[in-house]
């Protein structure tokens, strides 16, 4: 009798020690995966805020910086292929037919703007032109 209290008493320590070790195999292999933000959600863009954006405040600045330098009524006809962005109306025509958003993605058919390099302007700027467009491109 007290030979059988023994080996069943080893094969519940076997037991427990086996099942120690397989939920300590399980915790270490769940503990190796981690969650990255930008690669699960690669189109939110936590440093770009987009509150208050508008056309004098925001998009106007944006295209400035990146378009104006060929886009301007003094340079549109010599440098930017007969295309002004510094007005609203002017403006408006490439915005409604989806040209100026494609140009800045470097979308396929139009041209890649801005020209002569591969890199796009930078992506928060992007974002707010494009969150502008969607919000309906108001001239404000």
């Amino acid at each position: 009798m007290q030979e059988c209290l023994k080996i069943k008493n080893k094969m519940k320590y076997r037991f427990y020690v086996n099942l120690l070790f397989l939920l300590l195999i399980i915790l270490s292999i769940n503990s190796c995966y981690y969650d990255i933000e930008e690669e699960l959600y690669p189109t939110q863009k936590s440093d770009c805020d987009t509150i208050a954006t508008t056309l004098s405040k925001k998009i106007s600045p944006i295209l400035s910086k990146n378009c104006y330098s060929c886009h301007s009524a003094a340079n549109a006809t010599s440098m930017g292929n007969g295309i002004n962005l510094e007005t609203y109306t002017e403006l408006k025509k490439y915005i409604d037919n989806s040209k100026l958003i494609m140009s800045i993605k470097h979308s396929t058919g139009v041209s890649a703007m801005p020209k002569g390099t591969t890199n796009k302007i930078p992506s928060c700027d992007i974002v707010l032109i494009e969150y502008w467009i969607n919000k309906g491109a108001k001239n404000d």
